[in-house]
Formats: C-alpha cells, structure tokens, sequence
C-alpha cells in the first residue's frame, strides 16, 4: 500500500465514529478472560506488592491484566495457564529466526558452559559480532557495543555534538529513540511535546527541536533558524515513520534530510532499532537506499538476548568514541559487548542469512496483509486496514495514534479510541493472538499456513461481534 493510500484510509478511521463491541458481548469476552487466566491474574496481583503497577514491561497487555507467559517455540507462546498463543510481538522486533531456535540457542549455551556469561574484558565475540554487522549494513565501518536501543540513541546524539561541535539535535514528533532525559518529548502522537516527560527539568530539551512528521518546510525552517544558534548536530529519525511506521514515512522524507544534514555539515541518525536486520539484512538503510552516517541498534542484533544494543557508522565519526579517557566522548557500561550478547548476535546475523529469514518473514507478512485487507473489505461499514513495511505489520481499527491534536476535544478521542482497541485486542488475545499495542504485528521465518489461517479465523470472530451498520 502507498503512502497517499495509507494517509488517506488512516484520515478516514478517525473522521468515523468508532465501532464498539456491544456491552452484553463484550462483558462475555472479559468473563473468559478472567476464567481462562486466573494463574496470570494471581500472580500479577502478587507483583503489585513488590513491583511498581505490578508490571515491569512496557510492551505488555495490560487491559484487564498483563498475562504471564511461560515458553516459547517457533511461533508460539503459552502462558502459564497453558493457554496458547500465535506470537505477533516477538519480543517487540528481534525474533526473526523464530522463538527458541535451536542453532542459535545451542552456540548460545555453548558460550555459557564454556567460556562464562561475562568478564568485563574484551572477547572474541566481539569482533566477531562487529564484523557481521559491518558485512550487512551499507553505512557501517565500525561498532560500538552498548547495552539497550535507549544508550544507543543517547550515545549517537553525544556523538555527534562532540563530531559536529554543534548542540541542536532534531527529533521526528512521535518516534520513539528510547526513554532517555532528552529524548522523552512528542512520545508516541506528534505535537505532545512534553506531555510524558514528568520528573525531567525542562532545560534538558533546550537544544532539542521537535519537527511534525513529513513536515518539510518546518524541517528546513529548523537547520535554517538554527544556524545562528550554534547549528544543527544531527537529526535522528526512525526511517520509516514514528513507532516503527505507526506515523508513516513520506517517499521523499528521507532523502530530504539527507540533503539538508549535508547542506548544513550535520548528522543524520537513522534509529534502526525495529528495522535492523528485520527490514532488511542491510537495514532500512539498504531497503531506502538512503545512507545515514550513524545508525542506532539494540534488542534487534541480539535476537531477543539480553544486553543488546550499539552505536555503528562511519569510521571518521566512530574513532572520536575509542576506550581511551583522553578522548570524547564518555561512554561506558560494564555488561556492554559480553561474551553472550555478542555470541548471539555474530549466530544469529549468521543464521538469518544461511536460513533468508527476512525474505520468509516478509513474504509471510505479503501474504497477512492481503488476506486481513481483503477479509476487512467483507465488511464496508468497517474502516479496518492493514499496511506493512516488510515484516513490520500494522493493522488500523481505530487508529488513536492518528487523532489531529488540533481537532475538537482530541484527548477523549484519543482515549475513547485506545480503550476500544484495547478491547479488540482483548478478545484477540482470547482467542490465540498476541500483538503489539492494539496496533502491530511482527512475522519470523516460522510463521505458516496455519498461522495465517488461524489469525484470520480470530478476525472473523472479533469481526462477527460489531454489529453492521
């Protein structure tokens, strides 16, 4: 699906009124939920004396509780009800091999019985790990090891004032680069500023500019006000929209900030923590074919394993960042590039090539989103649709990420279109599905025909409880 076709269906579920799931239908579907996970339940009223909301993970489904899982395999996951589940999070991106993929699990466990999980001293692994890196992204001539996407993007930005001498860093409203001090502003909707950003002075963001997606008058507007403000450093951006193409890319955004970063001597950050060797073994990068000089990585390059994340780019920007205290900038972190992460990183870019999971999950992916558009055109009062960048699905229902902050009453919008996509996702989860928000789904090399099939049946029911127009 094109950009304009995206734009204009996401326009079209929110100028509609909603379709809500009748009250006595819906009371049915939180019944069995609560009848059907009653160890979930007791557990997370446990951890609500000892952890804070009595959830640690932000990816978690938390209407009417968040589940607790027990293993994985494949595709699937089951809770410790024994409920089974077609898993569509994947752990927010970095399954792609699928969940507990014995050739990666096994060299994995190797390096615990053999060589011990960690030294804080260099290992093998991590040249081993930087140089498969550097075989498949396109900009990348060296790596720095870190250890979540949030250092990453903090490390990148440090980077590149330090590289630039300059102090303004641009941000795309609504994307997500981690929950450091200054990039918690215009989180998840465009144009929220510091609506999330609580317990952070607001000084923090006073080198920060936040520009709309695709908004390409604003963007020059910012390298063009800032040069008499000591200069643009870098802007970072998710390549392919906010939240991982929740606020899609415009075809030309990309390469529009790769000629203003070279026009005004700035940065440009592609943050491919989702999109990494997920979009392509190269990368959104390589799928654009627009070369950033630092890119951001984390939970991706680890498939799933602890620890994970790293700074990657072009040699001359890299070097200003060795181990040496003389040098700038400061970066640090004691569990950074063990032998583990790295181990499973140099595996699992391995093993992703030898088996073509990306291809295979794209190709899945290919297949979901024709047969979920075609099973939602059944249906006309519906306004449902699903569009994908390779493996990254999104299906819109009621599209809450895409309320106009500038229309009437915006924020009961917002929340009356989130609780009603939190309850669609409630009977999906019912009946097998798990997901990602209400909004997203990932595919790995292991989704099949049968995942396909079922996913559709789940569909059809939740379908089959909105009343026609």
């Amino acid at each position: 699906m094109e950009y304009e076709e995206i734009m204009e269906r996401l326009r079209n579920v929110v100028s509609t009124d909603v379709h809500p799931i009748p009250e006595d239908a819906l009371e049915k579907e939180k019944k069995r939920f609560y009848e059907t996970h009653k160890k979930s339940l007791a557990l997370f009223e446990d951890a609500k004396n000892v952890i804070p909301g009595g959830v640690e993970h932000n990816l978690s489904t938390t209407n009417p509780f968040p589940l607790a899982m027990d293993r994985t395999k494949g595709y699937k996951m089951w809770d410790i009800d024994g409920n089974e589940y077609i898993d569509y999070l994947l752990c927010g991106a970095p399954i792609i091999l699928g969940h507990y993929f014995d050739p990666l699990d096994d060299e994995v466990i190797k390096i615990i019985q053999e060589k011990g999980p960690s030294t804080g001293l260099t290992s093998e692994y991590e040249v081993l790990a930087a140089k498969e890196i550097i075989k498949h992204v396109p900009s990348v001539e060296m790596v720095r090891f870190l250890q979540t996407g949030t250092e990453s993007a903090m490390a990148a930005i440090r980077i590149a004032r330090a590289y630039t001498e300059k102090m303004k860093v641009i941000k795309v409203s609504g994307s997500y680069h981690g929950w450091s001090d200054q990039m918690v502003y215009s989180l998840h909707l465009p144009g929220t500023g510091p609506l999330e950003s609580k317990g952070i002075p607001v000084e923090f963001f006073g080198h920060l500019i936040d520009v709309m997606p695709n908004d390409f008058d604003a963007l020059e507007k910012a390298f063009e006000d800032s040069k008499d403000q000591g200069g643009v450093a870098a802007i970072i951006l998710e390549p392919v929209g906010g939240e991982s193409g929740v606020h899609p890319v415009h075809p030309d955004w990309n390469r529009r900030c790769r000629e203003l970063c070279d026009a005004y001597e700035s940065l440009l950050i592609f943050d491919e923590v989702v999109t990494g060797f997920r979009l392509d073994m190269g990368g959104a990068q390589k799928y654009f074919n627009i070369m950033p000089d630092l890119t951001t990585f984390g939970k991706i390059i680890a498939h799933g394993y602890p620890a994970a994340g790293a700074v990657a780019g072009r040699k001359d920007i890299m070097e200003i960042c060795d181990a040496g205290l003389a040098r700038e900038p400061y970066l640090g972190g004691t569990l950074a590039a063990n032998p583990i992460m790295c181990g499973a990183c140099y595996h699992a870019i391995r093993l992703m090539e030898e088996h073509d999971a990306v291809k295979k999950a794209t190709d899945y992916a290919n297949q979901l989103t024709d047969a979920l558009n075609n099973l939602f055109a059944t249906r006309e009062d519906l306004p449902f649709f699903v569009y994908n960048y390779g493996p990254i699905m999104h299906y819109v229902t009621t599209a809450f990420f895409s309320v106009d902050l500038q229309g009437p009453d915006p924020l009961n919008q917002i929340m009356t279109r989130k609780d009603l996509g939190e309850e669609y996702q409630m009977v999906a989860t019912n009946q097998g599905l798990n997901s990602l928000a209400g909004t997203r789904m990932y595919s790995c090399m292991q989704h099949d025909r049968a995942a396909l099939d079922r996913t559709l049946e789940v569909w059809e029911y939740l379908m089959s409880l909105i009343p026609k127009n």
